[in-house]
């Protein structure tokens, strides 16, 4: 292990505790069967396998059981013990076998196993505030990864919080999960936080209020690509969100593709 990885703060503690259970109402308006099939497009685009696939920060489970039902073989890992529960019971119902683990992204560790890809979505590697322990992440993505495996992840970018966009409400009288988002932004910490008001409106009149703050770090192309190339990934392509054009200065989120060799001796 290089000696970076052994001086890691504790991570952050799960910014998905109450809201777990109303976390897929929340993301119902998300196309999950689009950001799959963007999935396929770029692995086909650069002819990679995906047999077996490792999804990081998996959250609920979404994205995991599409794709075990076109039939990859899933792990699906994250932080969340909330989530995964949930996730876990849904794959059930559905009849899917999805193996998740409750583990953090910088301290992977699955003994034996590896993946032809491993995917990271939802700008969930934003979350990892210290860059020592997202390099670590790769890090670890990388040790599970066999010769010519893939990384795919995407990135919200320091224009999209520069710009607030997580100032998002939903207050829609039919809804039963009302939220209000407000951001900040800080150049100098490059930390955009965010604070939520979620109000639930049960059918029996009560309602249910409960914050949260959630926090995500920009991080700049040179960055990643330097956190990337360094554990030994040799092929980088990043582009704008859901296209395969290269990033713009107003590209809002952005995908990484990163290929491990296939000769890695």
């Amino acid at each position: 292990m290089p000696d970076h990885a052994k001086s890691h703060p504790e991570p952050q503690p799960t910014s998905f505790g109450d809201v777990a259970p109303h976390y897929e109402h929340l993301m119902s308006s998300v196309p999950y069967r689009f950001w799959v099939s963007y999935l396929d497009r770029l692995w086909n685009r650069h002819s990679l396998s995906r047999k077996t696939v490792l999804d990081l920060a998996c959250g609920t489970g979404t994205v995991s059981r599409m794709l075990a039902a076109r039939n990859h073989k899933v792990t699906g890992v994250d932080l969340s013990g909330p989530m995964l529960a949930i996730a876990r019971e849904k794959t059930e119902f559905e009849r899917l076998s999805v193996d998740y683990i409750e583990q953090d992204a910088a301290e992977l560790d699955l003994p034996g196993r590896t993946f032809d890809a491993a995917v990271s979505l939802f700008d969930s590697l934003n979350y990892i505030l210290d860059p020592a322990r997202l390099a670590e992440a790769i890090r670890r993505v990388y040790e599970h990864l066999v010769p010519g495996g893939s990384f795919i992840f995407d990135l919200n970018t320091e224009y999209a919080f520069d710009q607030g966009m997580f100032n998002q409400s939903c207050t829609r009288r039919e809804e039963p999960l009302h939220y209000r988002w407000r951001s900040s932004y800080s150049p100098e910490t490059r930390i955009c936080t965010v604070k939520m008001t979620f109000k639930f409106h049960r059918q029996d009149g009560t309602t249910d209020t409960f914050k949260e703050v959630h926090r995500q770090r920009a991080y700049s192309k040179t960055e990643v690509t330097g956190f990337l190339s360094r554990v030994g990934f040799d092929d980088i392509t990043i582009y704008d969100a859901y296209s395969t054009d290269a990033p713009t200065p107003r590209s809002d989120r952005v995908f990484y593709v990163a290929i491990k060799p296939v000769d890695t001796a």
